[in-house]
């Protein structure tokens, strides 16, 4: 069944159909939250929002809405809640070989949240500029620019804290 019919499902109290969407969508949108949040913690905690919210408003689900984009709007506002600015700043030293998982993670939760999204979607969940354009509701140049501007910051947040 595609996730437009399980969200039908959904819709009418069908808690399998719910629970098979959440299945179906759990890794990805985990994906962009430990993107957008860079914490496993925080992570897995705006995952279970996310769902928590959607199996709330699972019955104003538009039909002519793409469902993937629909919970990837929520899980988009749960991610601005739980982390509305950037959490470190630039010009971090980066951490001892075999921490340098941790320093990326940081150095792109530093990012602006405008930024740091264009990013997750393309590079974690290798989405195209068309379907990041319309997930985020901006137009695949608007990717492109802001793209090119993270990549910017980031190269220069690095150049910027190598001693």
């Amino acid at each position: 069944m595609t996730d437009a019919g399980l969200i039908g499902k959904a819709a009418e109290g069908d808690a399998d159909a719910l629970e098979r969407l959440i299945r179906d969508l759990a890794p990805s949108v985990y994906a962009y939250l430990a993107g957008m949040l860079g914490d496993d913690r925080e992570a897995s905690d705006g995952m279970q929002e996310t769902f928590v919210r959607v199996a709330r408003a699972v019955g104003r689900f538009e039909g002519d809405t793409d469902v993937e984009g629909w919970v990837f709007g929520i899980a988009r506002r749960v991610a601005g809640d739980m982390r509305p600015t950037p959490a470190s700043p630039p010009g971090e030293f980066p951490p001892p070989a075999g921490e340098e998982d941790v320093w990326a993670r940081r150095a792109l939760r530093a990012l602006p949240i405008e930024l740091r999204e264009v990013l997750v979607c393309g590079e974690i969940l290798r989405w195209d500029a068309a379907r990041i354009a319309a997930t985020l509701g901006i137009d695949t140049d608007e990717v492109s620019q802001r793209t090119l501007a993270a990549r910017t910051q980031l190269a220069d947040d690095i150049a910027s804290s190598r001693p």
